[in-house]
């Protein structure tokens, strides 16, 4: 009963209940750079900014890596990474309350609003069926996964089947884009079992376990339909990958060559940014500008709310694309489905996205001045959008980043797994109510 004392003695206000997640996940990457940095871990030495790096990536589940993975750690070392890579895709405040549910069937006030917090809940949701659902959804997608992959990975000839299969399985869930191949998935580029694996559980992990929930209680039928934000999320995030697939494959030459092939690599690329699960079938860097901003645009708008992903949410971008059509038809109130959508969210997606793009515009700047001219302007832009969205997907310049752009890089992948709207209200917030209506004056827009 140790962890549900400590949780009700801890202070319960707004932003000490921010700081507490920020601190569970810094906690989370020191102990893991501890354990990678112990030389029975490793393959090969590498240096301690690889290390930090490496240990983010791996928490905040991106994928972004300084260094072959695989060459740098031994099974020891992506074991211990698996681990990590999977307590960042489900939340240390989802394990924790699993284990208080365990001991204990009712759940501290403050371990509900870490774990509303860490996945984006709706207000009124059934928390403990959620936190549930959270790990029978993974370890059913997982080893079902994991039995997929086994038979494409043992049928390529590929060494260690089952490892492979079970490491890339929960890589993929927890869309997290580290795999034990030095060229990432770009060796089973034609191996459609694989690659179609790797795809849906990309996409179940993205999706998110209210949609996940929502679509079992329906089936059991102690729901008659699935929610709003299941609705939003299943008709964005498809309408994204079906825009971004055509768009990646039309952009490029290259890509419109090979046909119908082409088309599969631009769909698998489309769906590995906007599920920010960070695996590529295809070099990257031979792809032309047009292809590159398509997909910084889809890493930008990232993945669903309460799932293992990253970026603005497809939801937040939903809650615009409803204000921007209300404003255009001259509605009165913002609908999605027929349904008004709060003020308190569309505000909420306001603030989220235009403080993403504060971030991702800051982390840019940097990078820029540390690298001067060693890049140019777009892969350092990939390459920040990347980190910040979790995404992991890089044109190959990561390894031959400066020390102080790999620092800064490992610093935006902690922002954005914790993500960028959770961190910015840790710094600034005081007080999130207003006490005093101020004065209304029109301006200009």
């Amino acid at each position: 009963m140790g962890m549900k004392k400590w949780l009700q003695s801890t202070k319960k206000d707004d932003r000490s209940v921010l700081f507490l997640l920020i601190r569970g996940y810094f906690l989370l990457s020191i102990i893991c750079l501890v354990a990678l940095l112990l030389p029975i871990c490793q393959n090969e030495k590498t240096s301690f900014v690889n290390h930090i790096f490496f240990s983010v990536s791996i928490v905040s589940t991106t994928g972004l890596a300084p260094a072959d993975f695989s060459a740098t750690y031994n099974i020891l070392g992506q074991i211990i990474s698996l681990v990590f890579i999977q307590l960042g895709g489900i939340g240390y405040m989802a394990l924790s309350s699993f284990i208080i549910l365990k001991q204990s069937r009712k759940l501290p006030s403050l371990s509900a609003r870490l774990l509303k917090l860490e996945f984006n809940l709706p207000r009124k949701y059934p928390l403990i069926d959620f936190i549930y659902s959270v790990f029978i959804f993974t370890f059913l997608i997982e080893f079902i996964g994991a039995i997929f992959l086994y038979i494409g990975f043992q049928n390529e000839g590929i060494e260690h089947p089952l490892w492979n299969a079970i490491f890339h399985s929960i890589s993929a869930f927890c869309t997290a884009g580290f795999s034990l191949f030095s060229d990432s998935m770009i060796s089973f580029q034609y191996n459609n079992f694989v690659t179609n694996t790797i795809l849906v559980l990309s996409l179940l992990g993205s999706i998110g376990f209210i949609v996940l929930l929502d679509f079992w209680l329906k089936i059991i039928r102690k729901r008659k339909s699935i929610t709003l934000t299941s609705k939003i999320i299943l008709l964005g995030t498809f309408s994204f990958w079906i825009f971004g697939s055509l768009a990646i494959y039309l952009s490029d030459t290259t890509l419109t060559s090979l046909g119908w092939t082409g088309m599969k690599i631009a769909m698998f690329q489309s769906i590995s940014a906007h599920t920010t699960v960070g695996f590529n079938n295809f070099n990257l860097g031979t792809l032309n500008y047009a292809s590159i901003f398509i997909i910084i645009v889809l890493m930008i708008i990232g993945a669903s709310p309460s799932g293992t992903g990253g970026g603005i949410k497809v939801t937040s971008i939903s809650a615009l694309l409803a204000v921007l059509n209300a404003i255009l038809k001259r509605k009165r109130h913002v609908t999605f489905f027929s349904k008004e959508i709060p003020a308190s969210n569309i505000y909420l997606a306001i603030s989220s996205t235009v403080f993403y793009m504060m971030i991702l515009s800051i982390g840019t700047w940097m990078v820029l001045i540390v690298e001067k001219s060693n890049f140019p302007f777009e892969k350092i832009l990939f390459e920040v959008s990347s980190a910040l969205s979790t995404v992991g997907l890089s044109t190959g310049i990561t390894a031959d980043l400066q020390d102080g752009s790999k620092l800064i890089i490992a610093v935006w992948m902690f922002i954005g797994r914790l993500g960028v709207l959770t961190f910015g209200l840790a710094l600034i917030s005081e007080n999130p109510l207003i006490r005093k209506k101020p004065e209304i004056e029109d301006i200009a827009i």
